[in-house]
């Protein structure tokens, strides 16, 4: 399992940022009870070719173009995202 961890530190929707925002199991992504939304017990995210898509569960529905890619352990906006920067990453994968 790899857990996404705030690339900066902050108070996140009043959550603490320290802890992991989501969870990833294989190619499915989850929210942690961590998360602003609150956890989630079906994948709001899947991962293909590096690439994240929204699923059917997420909040805002699926999505067809992705809206973050993993480089490494560094977690990126792309351009389909409203808030993509590209200089900067906005999660850290880690193992806890």
């Amino acid at each position: 399992m790899q857990y996404f961890h705030q690339a900066t530190y902050g108070n996140l929707g009043g959550v603490h940022t320290l802890q992991p925002q989501m969870v990833m199991r294989g190619n499915a992504v989850y929210n942690t009870r961590y998360n602003p939304a609150g956890a989630s017990s079906k994948p709001v995210f899947m991962v293909q070719g590096g690439q994240m898509y929204r699923t059917a569960f997420h909040p805002e529905g699926k999505s067809e173009h992705p809206l973050y890619e993993i480089r490494g352990d560094k977690v990126h906006t792309t351009s389909f995202h409203p808030e993509h920067n590209a200089t900067q990453h906005v999660f850290e994968l880690r193992s806890k």
